[in-house]
């Protein structure tokens, strides 16, 4: 993701799989005019759990589930004297759990929709990764030893990568 929102204006981009004919949405990115980012996972079964992951502009870094914080940190704050890459959460995905989210993405509802087509995503658990990093203009996507990049969007706006095997 980019360091800087166009002037005053939230951006909001989707994370979704292509299976068959329906695009499943994963999480959705917010980025307010303010500076915070928010990665929000759709969970609308249960409508009190609501869990995300947060990164303020102030630099306070959290994710949140049922309204409790938990893995609170302080970093660097993501305007535009960020320097380097900071990750703001990576997510492990198996190919049956979109369909057993069952969102559907309304794509003319995001400025922009990262597509990942469901024969990218592996049917064992945590060998795909989603990871959604912020960083300056030449910031390098966060990526795990012996993973590989399949596809990145926008320049820095989204990774999407896979574990080697």
């Amino acid at each position: 993701m980019s360091v800087q929102p166009k002037q005053n204006q939230r951006r909001l981009y989707a994370v979704a799989v292509r299976d068959a004919g329906n695009l499943l949405l994963v999480f959705s990115i917010c980025r307010d005019p303010h500076g915070d980012v928010y990665v929000n996972f759709p969970r609308d079964h249960d409508p009190a759990w609501k869990p995300h992951s947060s990164y303020h502009a102030s630099g306070q870094h959290h994710q949140k589930s049922y309204d409790h914080k938990v893995l609170e940190y302080h970093r660097q704050r993501p305007d535009v004297n960020l320097r380097g890459t900071v990750n703001v959460v990576t997510l492990p995905i198996a190919s049956d759990e979109p369909r057993a989210i069952n969102t559907p993405c309304e794509a003319t509802r995001f400025q922009d929709v990262f597509e990942i087509p469901l024969g990218d995503v592996r049917s064992e658990r945590y060998r795909t990764w989603l990871s959604v990093d912020v960083t300056d203009s030449n910031g390098q996507p966060t990526i795990e030893p012996g993973a590989a990049i399949i596809r990145v969007s926008g320049g820095q706006e989204l990774s999407h990568y896979r574990r080697a095997s």
